[in-house]
């Protein structure tokens, strides 16, 4: 069997400490990456980078607002002088806030677009002057939203959208110097969002099967599953790819 190997090399994860970011990292330290647990709770991400160094992996939990340009600068330089040369970045740092758009808040609006779209932007400049040194791959996290309409989701829909267009965009100029970009599109996941939909629901076991419904494969996607995705994308087995969109959606989007 072929094993996925990111040795030798830092993955540095925004997001970090969430459900897809935590298991993002967690792969991307079992396939001999040191990695780089980015998140605004330093807390959680650094007991994810406690937990990877409990099992003989090498990491660090760093402290970083992804809408601050400057501290996504100074973390990407911090995470290269403590933890080796940079192989990957995954842009797991996402927000959502839902409401209709005759009411939504300009203020929630603009928080989507400051983590969801700005977010990945100043994560990738950073990113591009350690990754062009040694050729690298970006893995941006997207969603089946960029692709449908929903009810009270139009915030959403549109961050991922512009999250896409910014890594076809970001792929076909960073090609020529040996950076891959590619965009991962989950359905629904059992983790993250999701739960915080359950725990706010007034019947969560009734969504819950919704929910699973939703996809031909009769489940949600375990966080796991994008992890598997994103870190392939970001090995020597993808070597080929860019400008991808990957969708790990259970055949959601076959419907649609």
């Amino acid at each position: 069997m072929t094993r996925i190997d990111l040795s030798g090399g830092l993955v540095v994860v925004t997001g970090g400490a969430g459900s897809i970011g935590s298991a993002v990292a967690v792969q991307a330290a079992q396939a001999g990456a040191s990695v780089a647990v980015c998140d605004t709770n330093y807390e959680a991400a650094e007991r994810i980078a406690e937990e990877i160094r409990s099992n003989g992996g090498v990491s660090e939990g760093f402290h970083v607002d992804v809408t601050d340009a400057t501290a996504v600068r100074e973390i990407m330089q911090r995470s290269v002088g403590e933890l080796g040369e940079m192989r990957g970045l995954v842009t797991a740092a996402g927000l959502l806030r839902t409401g209709p758009l005759a009411t939504q808040t300009h203020q929630d609006w603009q928080q989507m677009m400051a983590v969801n779209v700005d977010g990945t932007f100043h994560a990738v400049q950073a990113a591009i002057p350690y990754l062009k040194a040694a050729g690298g791959s970006i893995v941006t996290m997207g969603s089946v939203s960029a692709f449908i309409g929903s009810a009270e989701g139009g915030g959403y829909t549109t961050s991922k959208g512009a999250v896409l267009s910014l890594s076809y965009a970001a792929a076909g100029e960073l090609a020529p110097q040996g950076i891959r970009v590619n965009n991962v599109a989950p359905g629904w996941v059992d983790g993250g969002f999701t739960h915080q939909a359950l725990e706010a629901s007034d019947d969560p076991e009734a969504l819950r099967k919704r929910a699973c419904a939703l996809h031909p494969l009769g489940r949600m996607a375990a966080p796991a599953d994008v992890a598997n995705a994103v870190v392939w994308l970001l090995s020597d087995q993808a070597a080929f790819i860019t400008g991808s969109m990957l969708l790990v959606d259970g055949g959601f989007m076959i419907q649609h």
